[in-house]
């Protein structure tokens, strides 16, 4: 018995069928939806902005373009975000020399099309396994995944008004959707309650405040520190002052600096549970930021290892939907091709429409249309592979909100010793106080 009893134990503390849960819940119907909407939104904003603007420098094609290798990964400096992350001291040279020679770019477009092409070789890269190990694999992942952070530090250094407006409507999108998609989540996983879209949607609207004070706390209590710091290097300018001032100081300025890099780590720990706290307990901003932080703490190793296996999870699911899309596609086009050899003896069409897919980068490039009809043909084929990609980041989204909600509601219970059960649910008066019979 004891033996049987401990094995469920472990079994039930692995959790395994409840993060595995994630996908289920991740690729619901409103869920999808509320994330393809915030997905669409802020796609919609980078492409208005870049038609008002395309500030970023491109080498013309008449120029050989520099390569340079950042650990395992080799860019070539088509633009001035890739001549950044080869070698930022040669961007200003770069920006005198090549500026006004060719057509510009946005900046939105250059990112996407940047962390694209970084995500799309990193998944490439992580299952040949054939001429490379496992762990060289996941060093190519880790480096794609810090260029890409590396490319946000890029825009805000070098286009900072354009993206304090971008970001800061992304940042605002992506909480209310995260709390709206949490809080279908948080109610399907604890009562089986299906929410309706505009039922999530009135609960983001109700907590926005907390939802966005939540991740916003963190930061402005990270940069008081910094600030310190950073007012202190302005003072060691100063002559024979700022060098005496540096030294005496020194052991304070490294405990700010301790304080940010605490922040720092603890933001990123708990910063997965602060839209399901608000979800589960209908919270302000301030106690989820408390109760994520508690729960970090007290429980590290478990948080880790759930986090680990929703990655894992994660992963596995999105190959298997982009191997069964790609599958689609392929039968698709064998199936056209064959229909248009019976017909004609080739295929030229239909690779002036669609060339085909490609397991890792379903977006391919037509040739040239032939007639006007071959252009509105291809652009509707175009529009549909855009709403394919938005829907594949829909889901990544979407399940990133769904496993953090299940990943709180298993720590709660780990250190409170509260049942997934136990979410806030308003009572009957409070519908009728907020919304009052006319």
């Amino acid at each position: 018995m004891a033996g049987r009893y401990s094995l469920r134990t472990i079994w039930e503390d692995l959790a395994l069928p409840e993060l595995a849960y994630a996908f289920k819940l991740a690729v619901g119907p409103i869920k999808l939806a509320i994330a393809f909407a915030a997905v669409a939104s802020i796609c919609l904003a980078g492409y208005l902005l870049d038609r008002c603007t395309r500030t970023v420098v491109v080498t013309p094609d008449s120029v050989q373009r520099p390569v340079g290798q950042v650990g395992s990964v080799t860019l070539r400096g088509i633009t001035e975000l890739e001549v950044y992350l080869i070698s930022p001291e040669q961007v200003s040279e770069f920006l005198d020399r090549y500026k006004g020679q060719a057509p510009g770019q946005g900046v939105f477009s250059t990112l996407w099309t940047f962390t694209a092409g970084r995500f799309n070789d990193a998944s490439k890269q992580l299952f040949n396994l054939g001429r490379a190990s496992f762990f060289s694999n996941m060093e190519y992942v880790f480096v794609n995944l810090w260029l890409c952070l590396r490319a946000m530090v890029w825009a805000v250094r070098f286009h900072p008004w354009y993206s304090v407006i971008f970001f800061t409507f992304s940042f605002v999108v992506l909480c209310f959707a995260g709390g709206a998609v949490c809080r279908c989540a948080a109610l399907e996983y604890a009562r089986n309650e299906k929410p309706g879209f505009f039922e999530a949607i009135e609960f983001a609207k109700g907590k926005f405040r907390s939802l966005i004070s939540a991740p916003l706390l963190p930061a402005v209590l990270m940069l008081v520190p910094a600030a310190l710091v950073l007012a202190a290097g302005m003072l060691a300018a100063v002559p024979w002052l700022g060098e005496l001032l540096i030294g005496l100081l020194f052991g304070l300025l490294v405990l700010l600096g301790l304080a940010v890099v605490g922040m720092i780590l603890g933001a990123t720990a708990g910063g997965l549970l602060l839209f399901p706290a608000v979800a589960y307990e209908a919270t302000t901003g301030r106690d989820a930021i408390g109760r994520a932080v508690s729960y970090v703490l007290n429980r590290p190793l478990w948080m880790l290892f759930y986090l680990f296996v929703a990655g894992l999870f994660g992963t596995f699911f999105y190959v298997l939907i982009r191997l069964v899309v790609y599958l689609v596609l392929k039968v698709v086009y064998g199936l056209l091709a064959g229909g248009m050899l019976l017909v004609s003896g080739n295929i030229d069409k239909l690779n002036r429409l669609w060339t085909g897919p490609a397991l890792f980068s379903l977006m391919s490039q037509s040739s040239n249309a032939a007639t006007g009809s071959e252009s509105i043909g291809a652009f509707f084929i175009y529009l549909f592979f855009l709403i394919l990609i938005g829907l594949l980041v829909a889901y990544i989204i979407s399940y990133v909100f769904c496993a953090s909600t299940i990943v709180y509601a298993l720590v709660r219970k780990k250190v409170d010793g509260v049942a997934a059960e136990a979410v806030y649910v308003p009572l009957a008066y409070e519908h009728t106080k907020n919304n009052p019979k006319p």
